[in-house]
């Protein structure tokens, strides 16, 4: 039987796993997204295939995009391990059994954050679409 001939690998092997994670928690907390403080004017836009398309100019202080949206009652959703899963905007709930969902984006472009974690600003233009199809 073969022994460990050096007892510090595992030892070294945890340490950097340490700075690796360390290096990780610096980079998120240096790089997500920080919301603006003070009032802002944003336009939410609401679509619906086949029906038209409703425009929501919302006054608020909030600093992200699902304050806002709650703050009007526009959305409606289950909490998840990643935030707010919106599954009703405006009335409007989705259907699972149609593979239905509500896409999220700003100014045409997709939003690579969730609701919870997109920052707003004034002047911004969000797009809530309804989608069909996983």
């Amino acid at each position: 039987m073969r022994q460990n001939k050096n007892p510090f690998k595992p030892m070294i092997a945890f340490a950097l796993l340490a700075v690796v994670i360390i290096i990780m928690l610096i980079a998120y907390f240096n790089f997500k997204p920080e919301g603006i403080k003070g009032s802002k004017e944003i336009v939410v836009e609401v679509a619906i295939p086949e029906q038209e398309t409703k425009e929501f100019t919302l006054n608020t202080d909030a600093e992200f995009l699902r304050q806002a949206l709650e703050e009007k009652s526009l959305v409606k959703g289950t909490e998840s391990d990643y935030g707010l899963f919106i599954t009703e905007v405006n009335g409007r709930v989705v259907d699972d059994t149609k593979q239905e969902w509500w896409c999220i984006t700003k100014d045409g472009e997709d939003v690579f954050t969730g609701v919870d974690e997109t920052p707003i600003a004034d002047g911004d233009h969000f797009e809530i679409t309804l989608t069909v199809g996983y």
